[in-house]
């Protein structure tokens, strides 16, 4: 589903004393199918952006498109719902919204109340259990029962349960260890590729960022501040600076490598392997 921001702009509490310009002059479009990340220190606007791709939160002024569907400012009678089963949200601390008394009917809670017959959920809840890694037999436990890992899956199934076209990641992995962390990203580049997903990761990692992305997007005191694929976004360590953030270790050991051997390398991904690969071909050709 492709999507279009317009000169999208939030205030929160307009009026009062305490009111705040929270985004300024958003204009951003997302095509179809992409895999952008989000990324910004804390209060640049990340989190409130995304909560406007589900009407969560409605614009101040400008307007959203998604798909065929547009809404904008002072659109106050507009029905939701149908952009809700389409935008689905992983929030931070997703198990922190389970509440049902088995893992199936938290699963089946979404589609159900999206007008899905009981029988469907069903069948989405087995297969969605079995898609997000989890064994056939844990749908009949209370998803409270579970380790705290397990219970993360089952809420990120019960997102997927809504088979949304678009997927929103707002720091997915928070909390995690390092190996339960790769396990999930890898999950969602996987749904990303399988089901061709439009997907929107917000996160304060560069790692992930600059494994996943095919289009960066760098917030900066509610603006859009650069834009761009993750090889042009990682050139320019100055700028990143002035938004309080950094480039990836990948970078860092290049430009580390580069000023003790002279040689300059250029990375088109930005992964372990990618850099591991760069340094054995150096190493073959005899330049170490």
């Amino acid at each position: 589903m492709d999507i279009e921001i317009r000169q999208l702009e939030h205030r929160y509490m307009p009026g009062s004393p305490y009111e705040r310009l929270a985004l300024k002059e958003i204009s951003l479009q997302i095509a179809d199918g992409t895999f952008l990340a989000l990324i910004g220190h804390t209060g640049s606007g990340k989190s409130t952006l995304i909560q406007h791709l589900n009407g969560l939160l409605k614009p101040t002024s400008g307007s959203i498109m998604m798909g065929e569907d547009e809404w904008a400012a002072g659109d106050k009678k507009r029905d939701m719902k149908s952009l809700r089963k389409k935008v689905g949200i992983v929030f931070q601390y997703p198990e922190h919204q389970l509440f049902e008394e088995t893992v199936e009917k938290d699963i089946m809670f979404g589609p159900m109340n999206f007008g899905t017959p009981e029988s469907e959920a069903k069948e989405r809840a087995k297969e969605m259990i079995q898609l997000v890694g989890l064994p056939a037999d844990v749908k009949d436990k209370s998803p409270f029962d579970l380790s705290g890992g397990q219970m993360r899956r089952v809420a990120i199934a019960g997102v997927l349960a809504m088979k949304p076209d678009v997927l929103i990641l707002d720091e997915p992995t928070a909390g995690l260890d390092p190996s339960g962390r790769n396990e999930i990203m890898e999950l969602f580049a996987k749904l990303h590729h399988d089901r061709k997903l439009t997907t929107i990761l917000v996160t304060h990692s560069m790692e992930d960022a600059a494994k996943y992305a095919d289009e960066i997007v760098v917030m900066h005191n509610g603006a859009v501040f650069m834009q761009g694929i993750p090889p042009d976004i990682f050139k320019q360590e100055d700028k990143l600076k002035e938004a309080s953030l950094d480039v990836p270790e990948t970078v860092k050991f290049l430009h580390k490598w580069h000023a003790v051997s002279g040689v300059r390398h250029e990375l088109s991904q930005f992964t372990a392997e990618a850099l591991a690969a760069v340094l054995a071909s150096e190493w073959k050709e005899g330049r170490r």
